[in-house]
């Protein structure tokens, strides 16, 4: 163990943001010290190394950070909350930055979670609250204290989700390669010497999309990487919804067990879907709960910024100014809600066969429009809500919606700006000479430039039983949103059978995730109008009140 009082050059820059950040309280205690390297013992003897960050006068509160990365990347974090006269312990996930034994994702979490709550209940300084705090893997972290018999008294949990699984691997029942492909790559890296991890980091872009092409997908991180982690093996291997391999690793699985708690999500997160699906559980489960959605994308500043300040604030005991704050993307800025999805009534838009979208019942004839996909081939995803800084959030779609294998519906200029809240569905009848097919729907917002760009978009593994060329009514909700439209801009939808690394591409064959040796193309037929529409639903609150102010939310 060794104590220091300075902060990491790397973390400097952080803490200078939380500093001016508005809303922050003042210093309160200077003198900070960290103790570093104490080595927590797992039940297994594992030692867990664990960083104390303190001052001496400092009260009785701790806030809880478990963390598979580097100790120094929550510096800022911990050296702030520590001048507010909070104790603050940062511990290094097993095998991970010294600490003992293998890093397994979410396999010893549980486990070394109680080990370590145990620790530092016992800590003669430790006689207060115990408030654990972080976001994505530090999140995970916090889920899986909730299945043992210690929990702290509050969690502050950023984009992250209580079941890894449904939440970012398998949505839609396809498998979302790029994100756990971006994970190992960045774990793959994360504990190599500088020069090494800048090498490899230049190089990153480049390698992730030739590990997204890699066939079969299960060679995708060594194609990307060299490295082979078991893990992503594992994932691959066990795919198919419902696998009881992962029963293990689902926490938090009596929602009424968990202790208060601040969840953060992104409209642009890749946890987006699985913490509003934790969110409406807890709430069912009358936990006190308070909810933000800003309009993010994984790992941004902001995230940190405002859990910071939350935590601080459920530490000083200072009630809630709202159940549910969201920022409305578009400009809208941020609005309180009494609860998420708030009162709303679907607005339906008609899909046509000559590419437009117009309101019920004016539509013209039928109409049938085809398209063809080839997994050799696949159709790009152009952004979305992936862990692949390449790629993530709203991306210009002009390349997307010049392929051919991309269909397109577009409304005419809105008179006025439209609001949506809430998860807008899209219902379509289809037929396919494959019966292995996807479908991705994608709705965008066109500017008066003709510019467009994504607002939310839906995935869909079809069942493989129906007949080739049946036809099917397929119903995909599309994740949800707080958006809006602006004046003179035009809805559009995309309709497609994939969008690839975002979910891995449909080989056209039932041969599992791990094995594409085969690559079958298929030709889809979307039947529109008469007695199978195609129709998009979106939510239009009830209440169209101006948001409570358009900075950060306070």
């Amino acid at each position: 163990m060794r104590r220091d009082d300075r902060l990491p050059w790397t973390a400097h820059a952080e803490y200078r943001r939380l500093r001016a950040a508005p809303g922050m309280p003042p210093r309160t205690h200077a003198g900070v010290r960290r103790t570093s390297g104490i080595a927590v013992p797992a039940d297994d003897g594992v030692p867990l190394l664990t960083d104390h960050w303190a001052a001496e006068d400092a009260g009785p509160h701790t806030v809880l950070i478990r963390t598979p990365y580097d100790r120094n990347g929550v510096a800022a974090v911990a050296r702030f909350l520590a001048e507010r006269g909070h104790h603050v312990v940062v511990q290094s996930c097993r095998g991970t930055f010294g600490s003992g034994g293998d890093f397994r994702p979410l396999h010893d979490e549980a486990a070394d979670g109680q080990a370590t709550l145990r620790w530092l209940r016992a800590q003669p300084w430790a006689t207060g609250l115990v408030h654990s705090w972080g976001g994505s893997y530090f999140g995970v972290t916090q889920w899986a204290y909730c299945d043992g018999a210690l929990r702290p008294d509050a969690m502050g949990i950023a984009v992250s989700a209580r079941r890894f699984d449904e939440a970012i691997l398998y949505l839609g029942r396809g498998f979302s390669i790029d994100t756990p492909l971006a994970w190992a790559y960045a774990l793959g890296v994360q504990e190599r010497r500088l020069p090494a991890r800048l090498w490899r980091l230049l190089r990153a872009r480049g390698a992730l999309a030739r590990g997204a092409r890699t066939v079969p997908p299960s060679e995708a991180v060594p194609a990307a990487l060299g490295d082979d982690p078991q893990f992503f093996r594992d994932w691959v291997e066990h795919s198919d919804p419902g696998d009881p391999w992962w029963d293990p690793l689902h926490f938090a699985s009596d929602p009424a067990a968990v202790p208060p708690v601040t969840l953060m999500a992104g409209w642009q997160d890749l946890f987006l879907v699985g913490q509003l699906q934790d969110h409406a559980a807890l709430r069912g489960a009358g936990v006190r709960t308070r909810l933000i959605v800003g309009d993010w994308i994984h790992g941004a500043p902001e995230i940190t910024v405002i859990g910071v300040r939350e935590a601080l604030r459920a530490l000083e005991g200072e009630s809630e100014t709202a159940p549910v704050r969201v920022e409305i993307s578009g400009g809208g800025g941020w609005r309180d809600l009494a609860a998420w999805p708030p009162p709303s009534a679907l607005h339906p838009w008609e899909l046509t066969a000559d590419g437009r979208l117009v309101a019920p019942g004016t539509a013209p004839e039928d109409g049938v429009l085809t398209s063809r996909y080839d997994p050799a081939d696949p159709t790009p995803d152009a952004g979305g809500r992936t862990l692949n800084p390449f790629s993530a959030g709203r991306r210009d779609q002009r390349r997307r919606e010049s392929r051919e294998d991309v269909l397109l519906f577009t409304g005419e200029p809105l008179p006025d700006p439209l609001l949506v809240m809430g998860s807008a569905e899209i219902t379509l009848t289809l037929a396919s000479t494959n019966p292995q097919v996807d479908v991705f729907l994608r709705l965008c917002e066109v500017d008066a430039r003709g510019r467009s760009r994504t607002v939310t978009d839906g995935y869909l593994r079809l069942s493989p039983e129906a007949a080739p060329g049946e036809a099917r009514r397929v119903r995909v909700a599309l994740a949800p949103i707080a958006h809006r439209f602006a004046a003179g801009s035009r809805l559009r939808v995309q309709v497609s059978w994939g969008a690839h690394p975002l979910h891995l591409r449909n080989p056209g064959t039932a041969d599992p995730v791990r094995d594409h040796s085969r690559l079958v193309a298929s030709t889809q037929t979307l039947l529109l109008g008469g007695a199978t529409p195609a129709v998009l639903s979106l939510p239009l609150p009830e209440d169209p009140a101006p948001p409570v102010h358009p900075g950060v939310p306070r």
